[in-house]
């Protein structure tokens, strides 16, 4: 997980274990030490230089902090740390990897940013796009068996034969009350010329999921929309495989390494690079750590597209979007 079982005593140890692997002889990018101090001073009220900051031995970490679910959303962060790079070495993919194999820790990260320090992009979709949340609700649909075994992993994420049957029920969202869940996904795809499920050329039903968040958590689906929106998700759920969602699309629309399989044009990365970029992926945090249901796991939206949006963000303590804070002081 993501900052759901680690608490503001555990930010100084945490800090010194991302300082030991992802800054080595100097932060690759700037945007680390930024998104770092950002994160740690908004969710853990912890601030340090992480320019300084000395490192920790594994030794040592392993004696303070001796919980496996908060060593794994330790090593959450330092994946997500170097995945904003742009290039990552492969010694700091084998810190990270020496770390996780000496605290007994499985992540499915670990393969991800393996493959990326090595240039290996094609198995690197391979490890993202059938590791994070949607490729879950892949699973549970009865035909998804058939259909990646016939056209591979463009079947994870994208409409590759025609349902005229899914196509009318998103279309029909069009009838809904203004101001309601539906008529808001329903303009939302409009909006933004976006092909529905059904369709070929459009997104398959499971990623259609993270768009009611989009709407939920009134998130654009612009390069720093979709990084907010898989900030908020991954801490409005108890979902393992939404932290990799998290960590992948970092990497598409900041680091640019990964490439993504559902636009036609590639994404050449930096997108957090705008106006206070880690302070609105830090809100998004915050924001999702607050929500009151899970909004990945065990909800079918199509169940409350006829209530008000407003009504359905107040009963799941969906917070208002704020404006973006200042810039923390580096």
């Amino acid at each position: 997980m993501f900052f759901k079982h680690t608490i503001p005593a555990d930010a100084p140890v945490m800090a010194k274990a991302v300082v030991s692997t992802c800054r080595q002889n100097g932060w690759f990018d700037d945007i680390q030490p930024q998104f770092l101090k950002t994160v740690f001073h908004s969710l853990m009220s912890y601030d340090c230089d992480f320019r300084t900051l000395e490192p920790i031995s594994i030794e040592e970490f392993t004696l303070v902090m001796p919980e496996s679910q908060k060593r794994n959303e330790v090593l959450d962060l330092m994946l997500a740390t170097e995945l904003l790079c742009s290039s990552i070495s492969p010694e700091i993919s084998d810190a990270i990897n020496v770390w996780a194999q000496k605290l007994g820790i499985a992540n499915n990260g670990l393969a991800l940013i393996r493959d990326l320090s090595k240039k290996s992009i094609i198995r690197a979709q391979q490890d993202f796009y059938r590791s994070n949340y949607f490729y879950d609700k892949d699973l549970a649909s009865p035909d998804f068996a058939h259909l990646d075994e016939k056209y591979g992993l463009s079947a994870t994420m994208m409409t590759v034969e025609v349902s005229d049957e899914v196509a009318k029920r998103y279309e029909n969202l069009q009838h809904y009350p203004a101001g309601s869940l539906g008529r808001g996904l329903w303009d939302f795809y409009k909006q933004r010329n976006f092909t529905f499920p059904g369709v070929i050329g459009g997104i398959n039903e499971a990623v259609a999921h993270h768009d009611w968040i989009h709407v939920l958590a009134d998130y654009d689906s612009d390069g720093i929309g979709e990084i907010e929106v898989a900030a908020f998700s991954t801490m409005a759920t108890e979902s393992e495989s939404a932290v990799m969602n998290f960590l992948g699309v970092l990497s598409i629309f900041q680091g640019g390494l990964l490439k993504t399989i559902v636009a036609g044009a590639p994404h050449l990365g930096y997108d957090m690079e705008v106006a206070n970029g880690p302070e609105r992926i830090a809100i998004a945090l915050q924001r999702g750590k607050e929500v009151t249901i899970d909004l990945v796991l065990g909800i079918n939206y199509f169940d409350y597209a006829h209530e008000p949006l407003e009504d359905l963000r107040k009963r799941w303590n969906i917070p208002s979007k704020q404006a973006s804070t200042p810039p923390v002081e580096m």
